[in-house]
C-alpha cells in the first residue's frame, strides 16, 4: 500500500467536504432576500466539489495493492 497516495486521497475527500460545507446553504436569491454565494460561485462549487472527490476516490483506488 502506498500511504503516499492514500493521505493524498483523504486529503482530496476532506478538501470536497470543507467546501460542500461552505457551500451548502445554496445561491442568493433577491426573491426571499437570502445571501448567499452567487449562482455561478454555487454552479462553481458543486463543480469543485464533484472533481476533488473523483480524485480522491482514484488516489485512494491507487494506494491499494495491485493483486486486488
Amino acid at each position: 500500500m502506498d500511504w503516499q497516495y492514500f493521505f493524498l486521497g483523504v486529503g482530496f475527500l476532506v478538501a470536497a467536504y470543507l467546501i460542500y460545507r461552505m457551500n451548502k446553504g445554496g445561491p442568493s436569491s433577491e426573491k426571499n432576500g437570502w445571501m448567499g454565494p452567487a449562482l455561478p460561485l454555487y454552479v462553481q462549487g458543486w463543480g469543485v466539489i464533484i472533481m476533488c472527490v473523483m480524485v480522491g476516490i482514484a488516489f485512494i483506488l491507487k494506494s491499494l495493492p495491485a493483486s486486488i
